[in-house]
């Protein structure tokens, strides 16, 4: 009787043991579902059920909120940064503007998707209160991204008929401001911010990817071989005149940033200043390179660069 219920008991204990292995196979295999329902693109994490079309979206980084906005979404949260954004202060106005490690607001705002960098140091802690997407800046160029997140929220369609558009006006546009300018004239893009100098290269926004990538302006020998690679550079006043080209683009948040440098005799003598082609642009429009703030840096590189002839 004993060695009975012995075996009954073994039995019984076998049946718990695959029960569970089925279970668990079974929540494993419809979490790989879900991890992969969404396209594998380099550069984007996803965590929990990515919603194909989310209603209530934060966006806790302000290089990302213009492409959501390009494709129909609006956030219901975003930075401080979007709310500075002129080309965004409009769309967001009924936003609610949060700090991206304020995690109470955020999972007050009951979101059922977040999008955020890959690098944020609460990466972990935004993934317990919702859906996650997260990505990776530079992984991908401007158009790329685009795409990307067209893919993920099945608008690649309405992205790529953007992409295709944007190609053919930059392209005739570049091509009528280099008429006028010169074929081989060359562009600086450089920032202020308090006292520093900042060079940029073709992705690291600034109007930069306007500039360089689709209006097809060549940058100085001296910026392409130092800045383009890593992106940006920074340099002190004294080295400046080495990397300024035919053409200047500045970008710098208010006037207190820029009168220190502007005031100085080295500023005052270079070809370019003397010439009258620096274009001064607002930074807080120019940092980003989503496809509502490159509309605006567009119309404000053309214009500007049209009144140099």
């Amino acid at each position: 009787m004993k060695k009975l219920l012995t075996w009954l008991g073994l039995g019984l204990l076998l049946v718990t043991l695959a029960a569970c292995a089925s279970s668990s196979s079974t929540s494993n295999a419809k979490e790989e579902i879900v991890l992969s329902s969404k396209p594998k693109i380099d550069g984007f994490d996803y965590s929990g059920d990515i919603p194909q079309n989310p209603q209530r979206i934060v966006s806790l980084s302000s290089s990302y909120t213009g492409y959501l906005y390009q494709l129909g979404f609006d956030p219901v949260s975003v930075t401080t940064y979007d709310a500075k954004n002129p080309v965004l202060k409009d769309r967001v106005k009924d936003a609610q503007v949060l700090m991206p490690v304020d995690l109470e607001s955020i999972a007050k705002a009951n979101p059922d998707l977040i999008v955020v960098e890959s690098n944020d140091p609460n990466l972990k802690e935004l993934q317990k209160i919702a859906p996650t997407l997260a990505v990776t800046y530079g992984k991908n160029d401007y158009l790329q991204l685009l795409n990307s997140f067209g893919q993920v929220f099945d608008k690649e369609k309405e992205a790529d008929e953007w992409i295709a558009n944007w190609k053919d006006r930059t392209a005739k546009i570049g091509q009528e401001l280099r008429n006028q300018l010169g074929e081989d004239v060359t562009v600086t893009v450089m920032g202020l911010f308090e006292k520093d100098i900042y060079l940029f290269g073709n992705n690291w926004g600034r109007g930069g990817e306007v500039v360089y990538q689709a209006l097809g302006f060549k940058a100085p020998q001296k910026v392409q071989e130092e800045v383009f690679k890593p992106g940006y550079l920074a340099v002190n006043q004294d080295a400046l005149p080495e990397y300024l080209g035919d053409i200047v683009v500045v970008a710098a948040e208010n006037e207190e940033t820029e009168s220190a440098l502007y005031e100085s005799n080295l500023w005052k003598s270079q070809p370019a200043v003397e010439k009258n082609r620096v274009l001064k642009v607002d930074a807080n429009a120019f940092y980003f390179n989503d496809p509502l703030s490159l509309e605006y840096e567009l119309k404000t590189i053309q214009e500007g660069f049209q009144k140099m002839n």
